[in-house]
């Protein structure tokens, strides 16, 4: 038989397999039943891998398609082709254990404190070669998480732009700190709540967060009242307000769970309130643009288990 020359096949996924199953069954007919074919679009099939490899691969006979000495050389290089194609469009198998990535977190330090710190002890088990690039969070959120330079933010934000994904990590309210020995310092230990006239009498520190917009989220508005008393110091950093506030009679509001964790670790007391706070959700929010991505679909689950209220449920 004599091969017409043919110019730009292209070498495609079905015709390696018919290749194989002509091998494997010696039959035209076999072969394109195998792979779901009319026995028509396999004799096409087998037109164009003879122009292909130049060759005419296999010969009828009396006991079925025979293959070339060509088409039995080819055959080891054929599987090992199609094995290759069924490894490259397998579904990644994902193993924290190998990353080697940056993650960029954008975080104020209330939520490197209260919030990441949970997540620390999971990550870098299960990810030990992994690392953490913690962003402070300005008016280009949005922006930087949209074009790569930060992957999530911890941002108790009320609503998000289109392409942008959250998870509701809690609800957290406001409560009121003072230092231990404050004039109003008893009332925790009773467990009764001061008058606002008591409170008010009392100026206050506030806690501004530079160059974004949650500024509004940390002051006056947090009760459903406000707090009239005039602002003695403004404070850049979370961290940093326990240690001033220990040193003055101001007071002090902060998201409860910081509160009850300044708290804990140093001389400060939670009040008693006389009137509910407002209150917010703590998100994680990422764009869509890494919503199906392994590493961030993993480290997501690490916030939902270690800080999100539904790990409770």
């Amino acid at each position: 038989m004599v091969i017409r020359k043919m110019k730009n096949l292209p070498l495609d996924t079905e015709l390696l397999l018919l290749f194989k199953a002509l091998l494997e069954t010696h039959s035209l007919t076999l072969a394109a039943g195998r792979l779901g074919m009319s026995q028509a679009t396999a004799s096409r099939a087998l037109i164009k891998l003879r122009a292909i490899f130049k060759d005419n691969l296999f010969i009828k006979t009396g006991h079925g398609m025979l293959p070339t000495p060509r088409a039995e050389a080819l055959y080891p290089r054929i599987q090992a082709a199609l094995a290759f194609f069924d490894q490259l469009t397998a579904p990644e198998e994902f193993d924290p254990a190998t990353l080697t990535r940056v993650f960029k977190i954008g975080a104020v330090d209330n939520g490197v404190f209260t919030i990441l710190s949970r997540v620390l002890r999971d990550f870098f088990s299960q990810a030990p070669q992994a690392k953490l690039d913690i962003i402070p969070l300005d008016d280009d959120l949005y922006v930087r998480l949209k074009d790569g330079r930060m992957d999530a933010a911890l941002y108790p934000v009320q609503s998000l732009p289109p392409d942008f994904h959250e998870s509701l990590l809690f609800e957290a309210s406001y409560a009121c700190v003072v230092r231990k020995g404050h004039p109003l310092a008893h009332y925790a230990q009773i467990g009764q709540a001061p008058t606002i006239d008591e409170i008010n009498r009392y100026r206050r520190m506030q806690i501004t967060v530079q160059g974004h917009k949650l500024r509004s989220a940390l002051d006056e508005n947090a009760f459903l009242i406000p707090q009239t008393q005039e602002i003695a110091i403004w404070v850049p950093y979370f961290l940093a307000a326990p240690l001033l506030l220990i040193e003055t009679d101001f007071v002090l509001t902060l998201p409860r769970q910081t509160a009850e964790r300044f708290a804990e670790m140093t001389s400060l007391v939670v009040l008693p309130y006389p009137i509910p706070s407002k209150t917010f959700y703590t998100r994680l929010v990422w764009h869509h643009r890494v919503h199906h991505d392994p590493a961030i679909q993993w480290l997501r689950s690490l916030f939902i288990k270690n800080v999100s209220e539904k790990k409770k449920k």
